[in-house]
């Protein structure tokens, strides 16, 4: 867990401000346009310590929030995020290396009942101080392959080509109060 922007972050745990963090996914769909959604409130934790730095995270597959209430019964299915049996998507960072506008944050990601592991980049921002103690920011995104975590469901158009990308963007923004 050795980071270049150690001395970014003050020694302490940090708590995800739900006002201020979230959770969202793009992906392509029928090759024309692109789909979003998201999750919130995004429950995170990152500590700063002699050793390093350490992330971890998790959102409630329930609250995804969608454009198309109709389709949410769908994503909470078993042909994507199987809610009933993985009601969590979550993460735990192994290793958080680079500088505050290069920061790269290698770690397991699981979702759908199924651990990857992933690389995201972004960005740190502060400590800041504030009306709420010490702040700090991380601006993350990465892609996956959405049938590496068991979420195959697909629809063939009808001139051809399919319904839904596999390559799913993930973008996180998160910030963090420091726990006195």
């Amino acid at each position: 867990m050795t980071i270049a922007t150690r001395p970014q972050v003050p020694t302490g745990t940090y708590f995800a401000d739900a006002l201020h963090s979230n959770a969202n996914f793009e992906v392509e769909h029928a090759g024309l346009s692109v789909f979003r959604g998201g999750f919130k409130p995004v429950g995170a934790k990152l500590v700063a310590s002699d050793e390093g730095i350490a992330l971890e995270g998790a959102v409630s597959v329930e609250s995804i929030g969608i454009e198309d209430e109709q389709l949410r019964p769908h994503l909470l299915s078993p042909e994507f995020f199987d809610a009933e049996r993985n009601p969590e998507v979550s993460f735990r960072s192994t290793e958080i290396s680079g500088s505050p506008d290069d920061l790269r944050v290698v770690g397991e990601l699981e979702m759908a009942g199924n651990t990857r592991s992933v690389e995201a980049h972004g960005r740190l921002r502060g400590p800041v101080a504030g009306p709420s103690g010490e702040s700090v920011a991380l601006s993350l995104q990465t892609s996956i392959d959405r049938t590496d975590f068991g979420m195959d469901w697909q629809m063939e158009l009808p001139a051809g080509g399919s319904a839904l990308a596999n390559q799913v963007k993930l973008i996180v923004d998160l910030e963090f109060s420091k726990d006195e």
